[in-house]
């Protein structure tokens, strides 16, 4: 392998197409190469005043046949994702994708098994497992200083989707385009955490998802879902998922977690302070912990462990290993999103993964 992969981005109509462009062009031992936009012409023109020594393509079947490369950015609404993922793993081609990654579980599978069957390297782009404070929370569950766990708690309520606030019309608002309303856009990323810090999957799930605001049209399509999670391990989870607020603002989220011998809490995901509480310290048994966030402009996200998440598939590519969050992670997300829907369709618990906790 080269020392310098080269990298093609791929979708530039993804909301967070721009800042992931961006922390590509930072990656360490990564080259930016080549563009590829199948719909809005415009939007190369327009990356191309910016990069106006990569090259450029109008469909993922000319980049394939055209350019030599390692490694995409993938950024694409969430019914286009498995086909084009499918045509870059049998491809050879390793890439980060982002969120969400299939209108459903059944659409994401075939894509997996090409990834699998030809041993290529995918970041799916759940962040949330690499933030310090979720990385200190798991630390205190695996010290035993928080014990055994016993609950979770998740939340986000952010602002409605209707004209001159979100979009009704927007890529990730649309039945066809995305499959689902804030559970399935969103929702992802609280599961995902949840997942790691269980260390396991969700066994059974029970749902109410439903569209009360009420701009977003066709089957799934929630403004607020309320969500009860059994894991393998048998703690029990909630998560509250709203595009509810009126008045554009900041998101009101948080995680809580529960063990036999302590707690913690995280107020406002993405802050870099949390409070815990353990049976276990001698006084006081209270902490309020602030961590560094070290800025990283011109990222996504503009923070260094965002930017990290993504080295990690670089490091993965080189080091031939699975990355921190891999494909098969973000299946396991949308069976989980999959069946609360049906759960809230059929007002009856759906049961998942049998498997016990390693």
């Amino acid at each position: 392998m080269s020392e310098t992969l080269r990298a093609a981005c791929i979708g530039l109509r993804h909301g967070h197409a721009s800042a992931l462009i961006g922390t590509f062009r930072q990656l360490e031992g990564v080259k930016l190469v080549a563009y590829c936009e199948d719909t809005d012409p415009a939007l190369l023109d327009k990356v191309r005043t910016t990069d106006p020594s990569a090259r450029f393509y109008a469909s993922l079947d000319e980049l394939l046949a055209r350019e030599a490369f390692e490694v995409a950015c993938v950024a694409l609404p969430a019914n286009e994702m498995p086909a084009k993922g499918t045509k870059l793993a049998r491809a050879g081609k390793h890439f980060l994708m982002e969120k969400q990654f299939a209108r459903t579980a059944a659409d994401l599978r075939p894509m997996v098994q090409a990834i699998q069957d030809n041993r290529v390297k995918v970041l799916a782009h759940f962040p949330w497992r690499r933030h310090p404070v979720v990385r200190e929370i798991k630390r205190l569950l695996d010290d035993g200083t928080l014990g055994r766990p016993l609950a979770l708690h998740a939340q986000l309520v952010t602002t409605q989707v209707r004209p001159g606030l979100r979009d009704p019309q927007g890529l990730f608002h649309r039945h066809d385009t995305e499959g689902g309303g804030i559970l399935h856009m969103l929702g992802g990323h609280w599961i995902e955490a949840m997942r790691f810090l269980m260390g396991c999957e969700v066994s059974s799930v029970a749902a109410l998802c439903r569209p009360v605001v009420g701009h977003m049209k066709g089957e799934n399509m929630d403004d607020v879902s309320a969500v009860a999670l059994e894991f393998a391990n048998g703690v029990i989870a909630n998560l509250h998922m709203g595009y509810l607020q009126a008045v554009g603002g900041n998101y009101e989220s948080g995680l809580s977690l529960w063990g036999s011998e302590g707690s913690a809490r995280w107020d406002s995901m993405g802050s870099n302070t949390y409070m815990a509480r353990s049976r276990t310290w001698n006084d006081p048994k209270e902490r309020t912990v602030t961590l560094e966030l070290v800025p990283r402009p011109g990222v996504y996200g503009e923070e260094q462990w965002l930017y990290d998440l993504a080295m990690d598939l670089v490091r993965a590519i080189r080091e031939d290993r699975e990355p921190v969050v891999t494909a098969l992670d973000g299946l396991r997300v949308l069976e989980v999103i999959d069946a609360a829907y049906e759960s809230s369709r059929t007002g009856k618990r759906v049961e998942l993964h049998t498997e016990k906790c390693a």
